[in-house]
């Protein structure tokens, strides 16, 4: 990943920067993701300093299930488990990947996916600016442009939520590249 030099940067110099803090806007929608598919093993891609379950305990309002934890930028996270999760839950994560480098991050999240994959991605320019100057959200697209993004990736046709929030609000559920469910929220 190109960034991941300058997202070590960034974590080191602010204490509070990928603390989980994104994590809180999509919590009922992963709760009520695993309620309904009750999975064992969680993968949560790009979680930070993993704070929210270090600290927090975040995982106790899913019954206490702790994901496994991943982020190129923090060390002691930097290694992406070779195997695979009933869940992957991915927060505010997507839109730092430069477009060119979006296939391959979703490919290892649906590669690593059995039973679900819930994707929480900002529409809109970052409050971060990185240290070579270039705004922390490179990849800033509609909800339709990340849709497409799925479904071409999903050879598995899991089932998958997406979450767009920022300039473009939307709530979307899919399975075998079809709409389960389009919970339309709103757009500015």
């Amino acid at each position: 990943m190109k960034n991941v030099e300058l997202y070590k940067e960034v974590h080191e110099s602010n204490e509070f920067y990928g603390n989980g803090g994104a994590l809180k806007f999509h919590l009922k929608f992963i709760q009520d993701l695993i309620e309904d598919t009750k999975p064992r093993t969680l993968l949560d891609y790009g979680c930070g300093k993993g704070s929210q379950y270090l600290e927090q305990n975040i995982h106790n309002l899913w019954g206490g299930l702790m994901p496994s934890l991943y982020d190129p930028a923090i060390p002691m996270f930097s290694e992406l488990p070779d195997e695979q999760f009933d869940g992957v839950i991915c927060v505010d994560v997507m839109e730092h990947i430069p477009e060119d480098e979006i296939n391959m991050a979703l490919l290892d999240i649906f590669e690593r996916a059995t039973r679900f994959v819930f994707l929480g991605i900002s529409t809109e320019p970052a409050k971060t600016i990185l240290p070579d100057g270039t705004n922390a959200h490179c990849t800033i697209k509609d909800t339709d442009w990340w849709q497409r993004k799925i479904f071409d990736i999903n050879r598995g046709k899991l089932y998958t939520h997406l979450h767009t929030y920022g300039n473009y609000n939307d709530y979307r559920i899919y399975y075998e590249d079809h709409y389960l469910e389009h919970l339309w929220l709103y757009n500015e």
